[in-house]
């Protein structure tokens, strides 16, 4: 069964144009149909995002009900993180839509190791709480998909790093949330921010290489040039159950690459 899924961190309807020379973002401003019309030509039968734009802390999102109807992905479950710091007013989070049914739908929070940072800004940032949104797809003829989809912690704000020693416990508890059945259909999709180390070396808890594998693998230095760092942090993970038939990376209004492929399930 050939199965077209994306995996996408739409930076809140935001539309990123490169860096200014200290390296920071520069944008155009907010246009979330711009995303909108991506989708819809590309037409995925699963899309998972992250920085998804909701309206309220309800999880009410205008954004999400153009795309899944524009997609024709009439199941979807929304995840509200927090305030959006983008647009006035808004909120963002995580967001998982289907043309397929969600028979089951769950969501966990992970493991928040707290730690603090003062800002060049001066501003005192306290790490977030982070969550994964786990369902079950009905594909149809008695198969089943388990799905999971999550935006972890930027570590990378807080002068820490994923892989440092002291959050191997949290990385052991954030792994056993994530892990499916190796004999069941299943995939992973997130923004991991694994920022400046490949995945493997990053969370070797998931042992992916060994029992997971990754769907889209890219130079992160082709995106993103001005840093000297791979920058690949999203990834579509699975088990040997699934075949690959195409994947790609492509960068287009967000500043992370979104990650597509077809997939024979």
């Amino acid at each position: 069964m050939r199965v077209k899924v994306i995996f996408a961190n739409v930076i809140q309807g935001m539309i990123h144009v490169g860096y200014n020379d200290k390296k920071e973002n520069l944008f155009t401003g907010f246009h979330p149909i711009k995303y909108v019309e991506y989708f819809e030509k590309e037409q995925p039968d699963i899309l998972c995002l992250a920085e998804t734009l909701m309206d309220n802390s309800e999880g009410n999102s205008d954004f999400v009900q153009q795309i899944t109807k524009v997609c024709n992905l009439p199941y979807y479950r929304n995840l509200v993180g927090e305030r959006a710091f983008f647009v006035d007013d808004k909120f963002y989070g995580l967001s998982i839509c289907s043309r397929f049914p969600l028979t089951t739908y769950e969501v966990q929070k992970l493991a928040n190791p707290k730690i603090e940072t003062i800002r060049p800004n001066g501003d005192h940032w306290v790490m977030h709480d982070k969550f994964i949104q786990k369902a079950v797809l009905d594909l149809g003829k008695n198969k089943r998909l388990s799905l999971a989809n999550t935006h972890m912690f930027p570590f990378q704000h807080f002068n820490k790093n994923f892989w440092d020693n002291e959050f191997a416990s949290y990385r052991k508890q954030w792994s056993d949330i994530l892990s499916f059945d190796k004999n069941a259909l299943s995939l992973i999709m997130g923004d991991f921010n694994t920022v400046n180390i490949t995945i493997e070396k990053a969370f070797p808890e998931l042992k992916i290489g060994e029992i997971l594998q990754s769907v889209v693998n890219y130079d992160g230095k082709i995106f993103q040039p001005i840093y000297s760092y791979n920058t690949q942090i999203e990834y579509i993970l699975f088990f040997s159950l699934i075949k690959i038939i195409s994947a790609k990376a492509e960068m287009v209004y967000s500043d992370h690459p979104f990650l597509i492929a077809e997939l024979d399930i």
